[in-house]
């Protein structure tokens, strides 16, 4: 008798066209009868910023600045992490000193371990070896220390403060929002949302509060929230969310593959305005009914599309534009993704051994299912009118 297979492709694949807005992918993917509703938040919540990293580099400018110049400041700044400002020379140079003295070791460590191998399949294959079969995680860890080490000592209203400061700064970049989520409890009346993620836990509280979410979960020194560890405590604290015929459904932008579990555990994924979108294949015990591919709009480039401005799209999207949605049955995925079904078979018989094969394999079949699916170019995006 042959062996039980290890992997499935999933019952459903779809690729919406877009950018769109929040809403309409989630009146497409979240049913009245969900449950659960669990949103990642960094690059997830915001197209491209990641929320812990930025509260870091405020509490580098609060050494800098001190508390009261920062609220002085803070009706000038603008988007991203670096501060530099001519008429406060002397804060700006500190705040630099400071910024290289704390974040250039991990951030080199990062850079080298973390972004280089998402690059290069040589040096990916490398961190599995060097690292085991979470390499990200474990490469995550250096950053997420130092950040630790930067929050401990300030009061916990001052870091409260600041990261409200950067949640509020970072507006235009927001992709769902507290209207967006008071909207879906309407049609979903029995709905729980809960946003996860590897932020501190003040960052991820912040967020929540802010969005009207009910559940904040976030990492602590020592026990960082990432990975399987949001699975574990998801299933802790909610423990009908796994169950069977419980609807939960996750949104995250899956970066750098941190999220691919979900896909194993939730009744329907989605990842959002992202570069290492979910696989087609899928733990073969898995309850999900579908995964979603979503590219979403900021609210910046929802009031320049409005207002009728030229190349309303944010100038750091790299994914080209989608001008049709795109569904894919098992069917349709069984006959385009044979010969990568039966590259997977050998490898099922030790996943942890072949972890990077197997990643690589998974990340293959999705980027030949993109080839086929994605219609136009980066340079027709600037000019598209998405859907609303």
């Amino acid at each position: 008798m042959a062996a039980a297979r290890r992997f499935r492709l999933v019952d459903r694949l779809v690729v919406h066209e877009g950018p769109i807005q929040f809403s309409a992918l989630a009146e497409r993917m979240i049913s009245a009868r969900t449950r659960y509703l669990v949103l990642d938040l960094d690059r997830t919540l915001h197209l491209g910023r990641n929320m812990g990293e930025l509260l870091g580099w405020e509490l580098t400018a609060l050494r800098a600045f001190g508390l009261d110049e920062l609220a002085r400041m803070e009706p000038e700044r603008h988007t991203g992490r670096l501060l530099f400002d001519p008429s406060r020379l002397g804060g700006s140079l500190r705040y630099l000193w400071h910024g290289s003295a704390a974040w250039t070791k991990p951030g080199l460590h990062y850079f080298a371990c973390g972004k280089l191998p998402a690059k290069s399949d040589w040096l990916r294959a490398w961190t599995y070896r060097r690292f085991g079969p979470e390499p990200v995680r474990t490469v995550q860890r250096i950053p997420q220390d130092t950040l630790f080490g930067l929050m401990a000592g300030v009061p916990a209203a001052t870091l409260r403060l600041l990261a409200e400061r950067v949640w509020d700064r970072h507006e235009p970049d927001q992709v769902i929002t507290r209207e967006d989520l008071a909207a879906l409890r309407e049609r979903c009346p029995g709905l729980e949302v809960v946003i996860t993620s590897a932020s501190p836990r003040v960052v991820v509280e912040v967020a929540c509060a802010r969005l009207g979410a009910d559940h904040a979960e976030g990492s602590e020194p020592g026990r960082i929230n990432s990975g399987p560890e949001k699975i574990a405590r998801l299933s802790a604290r909610f423990p009908d969310a796994l169950r069977p015929g419980v609807e939960t459904v996750g949104i995250t932008d899956t970066g750098y593959g941190e999220d691919h579990c979900w896909a194993d555990h939730f009744t329907r994924v989605g990842d959002v305005n992202s570069d290492a979108p979910f696989s087609p294949f899928v733990d073969a015990r898995s309850p999900i009914d579908s995964v979603h591919s979503a590219l979403l709009l900021t609210r910046l480039e929802q009031r320049r599309r409005d207002a009728g401005r030229a190349g309303w799209l944010d100038p750091r999207r790299s994914e080209p534009a989608r001008a049709e949605r795109r569904v894919l049955s098992a069917t349709d995925l069984s006959h385009q993704l044979a010969h990568f079904a039966a590259e997977l078979e050998p490898l099922e018989r030790d996943p942890i051994a072949n972890a990077w094969p197997i990643a690589r394999l998974a990340r293959d079949a999705r980027r030949a299912l993109c080839d086929e699916r994605t219609r136009g170019t980066l340079a027709r995006a600037r000019g598209l009118t998405a859907t609303p």
